[in-house]
C-alpha cells in the first residue's frame, strides 16, 4: 500500500477485490471506483482551500476596515475637542451624570450616604429636567419643532412656486419679444 492513497483506495485494497484473484473486469471497476474517490477528496480539498483563502481575505479586509474607522473616529473626537472644548466638557460631566443615575445603588451607599445620596440625586434629576427644558427651547427658538418646521416648509414652497412663476413670465416674455 503507497502512502499516497487515499481512505477509499485503502479500502478498496484491503478488501482483497480487485487485482488478486479477481477477474479483469473487477479490477477496471475498481481502478474506477479509485479514480471517482481520488477526483472527489481533490475537488473537495479545493474547494476548502478556496473557501478558507477567501474567509481569510475577508476577514483581514474586515480588520483593515475597523481599524481606518477608529481611527477616523478617534481623529474626528480629538478635532471636535480641539474646536469646542467647553461643549467636550459639558458633554463629559452629562453623561457622567447619566451614567450615574442609572446605576443602581449598593446597600453600601445606601447605608454611607444616606440623604446625602438622595439630595445628589434629586439635584441630578433636576439639572436633567433643566437641561432638557433648555433644549427643547433652544430648538423652538431655531423653528426646529413640529410646527416651525411645516411653517419653514411651507414659506420655502411659497418662494419657490414664485420663483418658478417669474421665471416662467421672464422666459414667456423673452420668446414673445423675440418673434416679433
Amino acid at each position: 500500500m503507497s502512502t499516497t492513497d487515499t481512505p477509499a483506495t485503502q479500502s478498496a485494497n484491503n478488501s482483497g477485490a480487485g487485482t488478486s484473484g479477481g477477474t479483469e473486469g473487477g479490477g477496471g471497476r475498481l481502478d474506477s471506483v479509485r479514480q471517482t474517490a481520488s477526483d472527489a477528496y481533490e475537488t473537495a480539498r479545493d474547494r476548502t482551500s478556496s473557501a478558507y483563502q477567501a474567509a481569510r481575505e475577508a476577514a483581514g479586509g474586515a480588520v483593515e476596515t475597523v481599524r481606518d474607522t477608529a481611527r477616523s473616529a478617534g481623529k474626528r473626537t480629538v478635532e471636535g475637542v480641539e474646536a469646542n472644548p467647553l461643549a467636550a466638557l459639558v458633554g463629559g460631566l452629562a453623561l457622567g451624570v447619566i451614567a450615574g443615575a442609572l446605576l443602581p445603588k449598593t446597600r453600601h451607599e445606601e447605608k454611607v450616604l444616606g440623604s446625602a445620596g438622595r439630595k445628589v440625586t434629586d439635584t441630578a434629576r433636576q439639572a436633567i429636567d433643566a437641561a432638557k427644558d433648555a433644549g427643547r427651547s433652544q430648538i423652538d427658538e431655531l423653528g426646529l419643532s413640529k410646527d416651525g418646521l411645516q411653517r419653514k416648509l411651507g414659506e420655502f414652497t411659497d418662494k419657490a412656486a414664485g420663483a418658478v412663476r417669474s421665471s416662467a413670465g421672464a422666459a414667456t416674455g423673452a420668446v414673445k419679444g423675440s418673434g416679433q
